[in-house]
């Protein structure tokens, strides 16, 4: 099996969060308690920044 390069792992973090995002879009939909709904709230917009950062790394990577 080849090795993936550091630009392969780094699109299979922007993968991985893209399923954290779907996941955590499910959540909401179904969360009941207003707190609760306010913590995943804030966690998927860490997670939609995390996905900002990771695609302009990939858009900008130096090969």
């Amino acid at each position: 099996m080849m090795q993936k390069n550091a630009r392969q792992h780094v699109q299979d973090v922007s993968n991985q969060l893209q399923t954290c995002k779907n996941s955590l879009t499910q959540a909401m939909s179904t969360v009941e308690k207003q707190q609760n709904r306010q913590k995943i709230q804030n966690t998927l917009d860490a997670v939609n920044n995390a996905i900002q950062t990771v695609n302009t790394t990939l858009s900008t990577y130096q090969e």
